[in-house]
């Protein structure tokens, strides 16, 4: 997935999210931002979910995030953060 077509893509959020959202503090900015610049790992996720991580040096945080891509839309699973790399 590069940047050119991510930015094309609405970003929906799976209600599951937003549950477990609010007990683990997670930013939307640093989760748009990690759909659009992290690294994808296809080992640790099967198709068609994709399985996205990036780091925040600054902070000190990693975000880990799992995704569905579609034609239209990109649909965010879950997420989760961990401090450090």
């Amino acid at each position: 997935m590069k940047i050119a077509e991510t930015n094309k893509k609405e970003i929906s959020f799976n209600p599951h999210m937003f549950n477990r959202g609010s007990k683990r503090n997670l930013s939307l900015e640093k989760i748009i931002e990690t759909i659009k610049t992290g690294n994808i790992n296809n080992k640790k996720a099967k198709f068609p979910k994709k399985y996205i991580t990036r780091y925040f040096g600054k902070e000190n945080i990693t975000y880990f995030i799992i995704i569905l891509e579609d034609e239209d839309f990109i649909e965010v699973i879950t997420a989760w953060k961990k401090k450090g790399k």
